[in-house]
C-alpha cells in the first residue's frame, strides 16, 4: 500500500518540481516538525519496493495527477494516456469490426500492450481474455477514484515481472478523502457521432482508526459510423475498385475456379450496390461493388458502470487491515455491413432447376463473392463484467524498522458476445443450388424463407479467473557513512484460468462473415524477488533487484536489474542516472491457445502491384479476409534494456527543470502480431514467420502475383526487436501577479525500431514505415488565478511512411479548458478539444487505412465539453 507510514528526514535541499504533477518523480508532501526542520514522507515509488524520499529515485517516472485529469477535457483515463508521448505508435482503441471489441489499450514504447504492466496501487492488474492475459482494458478503470497515475518509462521486469518490459503504468487510487461530490458532464463533437455523457460520485469518511472511500461512475460514448466522416465514407474517384474508398468487391461478383477473370452477378442494382467497377483484386474483368461504409461503424459505442471502494482499519498503532474492491460492467455495440464471403455456386444445377444463368459463368461452377444484403447489418452486442477484490494486512515491525504488506486477491472477468444476421454456409449453398435463394436478386421477396433458414445468431462467452497471494517486506539494514542501506524482499503465487467458448457453427467453420474456435488454458506461477539500495558515497547510490519467476508450463527464469544515481555534492542541481534491466516473458494463454478468428481489414498489396508494373501511387486498397489467433509453437521471449538520463534544475532559474533519458531495448524471440501489410511483404520476400500464412490465387493472364485470398496472422516469435530513443522533458512553475503559471513540454524521439524476422533475415527499420512516427510532442500551459484556471494543451505526432508507397503528414491538435471554482461549492469546467478541428491523417498515396489511422489519431474531431460538480464538504 501507499503513504500509510512516515519516516521524518531532514531535507538538505528543497525539491524543485512542477505542481502540474507531470514531474519526473512523485512529489512528496513537505511539512515542518517541532524543531522547524522540513520533513518528507517516504513512500513506495513506481519502479522500486523500497520506501524512500522520491527525490532519490533513479528511474524516470512521469506523474499525471487528478488535477491534470480534471482539466484535460477527456472523459476516460484511456484517452489521456493514449495522448502521451510514451504511447509511441498509438494503441488499440474502441473499434467496430474487430474481435477485440470496444476495449482501450495503451502501448508503451510500441513494444505491445502486453509488455506494458498495468498496476493498481502497486499490484498488477490481470488481463482480459479478449487480448491476452496481460493486456488490461483501461475502460474498466474509473476516472473518479484516481489520485494520480505514475508512468515508469524504464523496463522493470526484475521488480514487477515479465509484462514490464516496455514500462509500467501504476494507478494510485484515492484512499484519504472526507466529504462527498457529484458531477455531471457531457461532450458534443461538431461532426456526427462520439457524443459522451458522464455522471460521477465520490464519498469519503474517516475516524481515528479507520477510513473508507467509495466512488461510482457512469460513462457513455456513442459510435462513429464510417459514413459520418469524409475520409472513411463511400468515395468514387474513378472506374476501378482501386479508385474507391469504402467500397468492397464483395457486392455481387463472380470468379471462375482459377480466378483468371471476374464478372458481375446480376444487374448490380444501383439502389442496392455501389455500381460496377473494373479490376477487382487486380484481376481482369469487372465486379459489382458494395458500399459497406454506408452502414458500418468505425468505432463502437460504450456504456460503462463502475464502482471502487477502499477501506482500512488500524488494529494497533503498528498494524492495519485494508480492503479494495473494483467492479465494472461495460455494454458495447458494434455494427458491420451485411455479411460477405465466398461460397461455391453450382451453376449447372441452377440451370437444371430452370434458373436464370449468370452471365459470365458460361454454365460452369463459380465462386461468388456475395453480400447478403437481405439478411441485414451484423449487429454485435457485448456485456463485460470485471470484479477485483483485494484483502490485506500491513504495518511495521521492529519498532518501525521494517514495513510489511501481505494480501490476497480474487479477480474475475467475464464477457458475453452476441451477433446476429450471420450466414450458415452449408445451408446457403443448398438454397442457391435449388433456387430458393436467388443469388442474382437477394432482395427478392421470394428469398424471405431462405434468408430466415440461412441466418444464424452467434455467441461467444469468455472468462478469466485469477487468484493471487503476495507478501513483501522492506526496511533499512544498517548505516553507512553516506546513508542507510535499504532492502526489500517478497514473494507471490498466482493461478489463472482462461476460457473462450464459441458457438458450434463457428467451431465447424460453417459461418460466412465470422470465424473462431473455442480455446481454454490454465497455468500457475510463483515468484520471489529482492532489492538492495546502497549509498556508496554522498550523492552516489547503487541499487539492484533480482527476481525469479517459475511457470508450470514454461519453466523458470531469473531477471536482474541495476540502477545508479549520482547527485554531485559540488553540483546539487544535477542528477545523473543509469539503469540496466533484463526481462523474461512467457506467452500468455491467449497467445498460445486462442483459435483463429476471422476479420476483414484493408490491405494495399504492393508486391502484386510491383509484379504487374503498377505504380505504388496507383496500387488499390482492398478488404482482405484475415485470421488472427494463437500459436502453440511460441517460445518465451527475453529482453535487455538500458537507460541513461540526467535531470537539471538550474540554480539561476527558480521553478525550471529539465530531464533527458536515452533508452535502448533489445528483445529476442519476441511474440507479436504483425500488421497485415508487413506479412504481405514478408511473404513476397520469403520471410514469413512460423505459423503465419499468406494465400494468393493463381496468377492472372497478365502474369505477376495472384490476388490476395486470405492472411493468417497468428502471434509469432518475430526474432529480434532493437529499439532506441530519447525522452526530453522541460517543466516550469512560477507565481506572478496575474497568477500561477505552469508549463510542461515532453518530446519523445525514436532513433530506430529495428525488426529482424529471423537470424538470417534483413534488419528492417520500421521508423521508415507507415504507423511508426519517430517524433511525438506534448505541451501544457496552465494559468491559475484565485478560483479561475485556464489550461492549454498541444499534441503533436510526426510524419511517417517512406514517402514512396506510404506517406502520412505530421499532425497537431490544440485543446483549451476553462475552470471556475465558485464559493458556493459548485465547480464549472468547459472547453474544446481539438479546437482547430484537425482531421486524422490519411495516407496521401494509398488512402485510408483503419489499422494505422484508428490507432494513432483521435477520430472524433472538434468537440465541446462541459462539466458541473457540486461539493458537499
Amino acid at each position: 500500500m501507499f503513504e500509510r507510514s512516515k519516516l521524518s528526514v531532514a531535507v538538505k535541499t528543497a525539491i524543485s518540481a512542477s505542481a502540474l504533477g507531470m514531474a519526473s518523480t512523485t512529489l512528496p508532501a513537505l511539512a515542518q516538525d517541532g524543531g522547524g526542520a522540513a520533513v518528507v514522507e517516504e513512500v513506495v515509488v513506481t519502479g522500486s519496493r523500497i520506501k524512500r524520499a522520491v527525490s532519490d529515485e533513479a528511474t524516470p517516472v512521469t506523474v499525471i495527477n487528478a488535477r491534470d485529469l480534471e482539466v484535460s477535457g477527456y472523459s476516460s483515463v484511456a484517452d489521456v494516456l493514449r495522448n502521451t508521448t510514451y504511447n509511441s505508435f498509438g494503441s488499440f482503441r474502441e473499434r467496430s469490426g474487430s474481435s477485440f471489441g470496444q476495449i482501450a489499450l495503451v502501448d508503451l514504447r510500441g513494444l505491445g500492450p502486453d509488455r506494458s504492466a498495468v498496476l493498481i496501487n502497486g499490484r498488477r492488474v490481470p488481463g482480459n481474455p479478449f487480448t491476452g492475459q496481460s493486456s488490461v482494458d483501461l475502460n474498466s478503470i474509473p476516472l473518479t477514484a484516481i489520485e494520480r497515475v505514475e508512468i515508469l518509462t524504464d523496463s522493470a521486469s526484475a521488480v514487477y515481472g515479465a509484462d514490464a518490459i516496455g514500462g509500467v503504468i501504476n494507478f494510485i487510487m484515492r484512499d484519504d478523502y472526507n466529504g462527498a461530490e457529484v458531477s455531471v458532464g457531457m461532450t458534443r463533437p461538431e461532426a456526427k457521432g462520439a457524443d459522451e455523457e458522464q455522471v460521477k460520485a465520490l464519498f469519503g469518511a474517516s475516524s481515528d482508526r479507520g477510513k473508507v472511500i467509495a466512488s461510482f461512475e457512469f460513462f457513455e460514448r456513442k459510435a462513429i459510423f464510417d459514413g459520418d466522416r469524409d475520409y472513411s465514407a463511400v468515395q468514387v474517384n474513378g472506374d476501378a475498385f482501386g479508385d474507391t474508398v469504402g467500397i468492397s468487391v464483395g457486392g455481387n461478383t463472380g470468379f471462375p475456379g482459377n480466378f483468371s477473370t471476374a464478372y458481375p452477378i446480376g444487374d448490380c442494382d444501383p439502389s442496392v450496390y455501389a455500381g460496377i467497377f473494373h479490376t477487382p483484386f487486380g484481376i481482369p474483368g469487372e465486379g459489382c461493388g458494395f458500399g459497406y461504409a454506408d452502414i458500418s461503424a468505425q468505432t463502437g459505442s460504450v456504456e460503462r458502470y463502475s464502482t471502487f471502494v477502499d477501506a482500512s482499519y488500524q488494529l494497533t498503532d503498528e498494524v492495519s487491515v485494508y480492503a479494495e474492491n473494483r467492479y465494472s460492467r461495460i455494454n458495447s455495440f458494434g455494427r458491420y455491413a451485411p455479411a460477405v464471403g465466398f461460397f461455391a455456386v453450382n451453376e449447372p444445377a441452377r440451370i437444371e432447376n430452370g434458373l436464370t444463368p449468370v452471365a459470365g459463368a458460361n454454365g460452369q461452377p463459380f465462386s461468388a463473392f456475395h453480400r447478403f444484403v437481405a439478411h441485414g447489418p451484423r449487429d454485435d452486442n457485448t456485456t463485460r463484467d470485471e470484479f477485483d477484490m483485494v484483502l490485506g494486512i500491513e504495518g511495521t515491525l521492529a519498532d518501525g524498522a521494517i514495513t510489511f504488506d501481505a494480501f490476497a486477491r480474487h479477480y474475475y472477468y467475464s464477457a458475453a458476445e452476441e451477433g446476429n444476421t450471420y450466414i450458415v454456409q452449408s445451408i446457403l449453398e443448398d438454397l442457391v443450388a435449388t433456387g430458393a435463394y436467388d443469388v442474382l436478386d437477394p432482395l427478392s421477396p421470394a428469398n424471405a424463407d431462405a434468408v430466415l433458414a440461412s441466418s444464424a445468431t452467434l455467441t461467444r462467452d469468455l472468462d478469466t479467473k485469477f487468484n493471487q497471494v503476495g507478501v513483501s517486506l522492506s526496511g533499512f539494514a544498517f548505516d553507512l557513512p553516506a546513508g542507510q542501506v535499504g532492502w526489500a524482499i517478497g514473494g507471490e503465487w498466482a493461478e489463472e484460468d482462461y476460457n473462450d467458448n464459441y458457438d458450434a457453427q463457428r467451431e465447424a467453420g460453417n459461418i460466412i462473415g465470422s470465424a473462431g474456435n473455442s480455446a481454454a488454458g490454465d497455468r500457475n506461477r510463483k515468484a520471489v524477488y529482492g532489492e538492495l539500495l546502497v549509498p556508496v558515497i554522498e550523492g552516489l547510490e547503487v541499487s539492484a533487484a533480482l527476481r525469479w519467476d517459475d511457470y508450470n508450463d514454461f519453466g523458470s527464469a531469473v531477471t536482474p536489474s541495476a540502477n545508479v544515481r549520482f547527485n554531485p555534492t559540488a553540483a546539487d542541481w544535477l542528477v545523473l542516472r543509469t539503469s540496466y534491466n533484463e526481462g523474461f516473458k512467457a506467452p500468455n494463454l491467449t497467445q498460445l491457445y486462442s483459435k483463429l478468428s476471422q476479420s476483414f481489414n484493408d490491405v494495399t498489396d504492393y508486391p502484386q502491384c510491383e509484379s504487374q508494373g503498377v505504380a505504388p501511387a496507383d496500387c488499390p486498397t482492398f478488404q482482405v479476409e484475415n485470421f488472427t489467433g494463437g500459436n502453440p509453437d511460441l517460445q518465451a521471449e527475453n529482453s535487455k534494456a538500458w537507460n541513461f538520463g540526467a535531470v537539471i534544475t538550474p540554480p539561476f532559474a527558480d521553478g525550471l527543470s529539465f530531464s533527458a533519458d536515452y533508452f535502448l531495448i533489445d528483445t529476442t524471440d519476441r511474440a507479436t502480431e504483425l500488421r497485415l501489410g508487413q506479412l504481405v511483404r514478408f511473404a513476397a520476400e520469403g520471410n514469413l514467420p512460423a505459423g503465419t500464412q499468406v494465400v494468393r490465387g493463381a496468377p492472372g493472364p497478365e502474369g505477376g502475383l495472384g490476388r490476395l485470398v486470405s492472411i493468417t496472422n497468428v502471434v509469432a516469435n518475430a526474432a529480434a526487436y532493437d529499439v532506441e530513443g530519447l525522452d526530453v522533458r522541460a517543466e516550469y512553475r512560477q507565481d506572478f501577479d496575474i497568477g500561477t503559471v505552469e508549463a510542461r513540454l515532453d518530446w519523445s524521439h525514436f532513433v530506430k525500431y529495428d525488426v529482424q524476422n529471423s537470424a538470417d533475415d534483413e534488419v528492417i527499420d520500421f521508423i521508415t514505415e507507415a504507423g511508426y512516427p519517430d517524433n511525438r510532442l506534448n505541451a501544457i500551459i496552465r494559468l491559475t488565478r484565485d478560483t479561475f484556471t485556464v489550461n492549454y494543451a498541444m499534441n503533436f505526432i510526426g510524419e511517417h511512411g517512406d514517402g514512396e508507397v506510404e506517406d502520412y503528414d505530421s499532425w497537431m491538435t490544440h485543446d483549451l479548458t476553462f475552470e471556475y471554482r465558485s464559493p458556493w461549492n459548485v465547480d464549472l469546467t468547459v472547453g474544446v478539444v481539438n479546437f482547430t478541428d484537425e482531421k486524422p491523417v490519411i495516407d496521401s498515396i494509398a488512402g485510408y487505412d483503419d489499422s494505422i489511422t484508428g490507432e494513432l489519431y483521435d477520430l472524433a474531431g472538434r468537440r465541446y465539453f462541459a462539466r458541473l460538480q457540486y461539493n458537499f464538504n
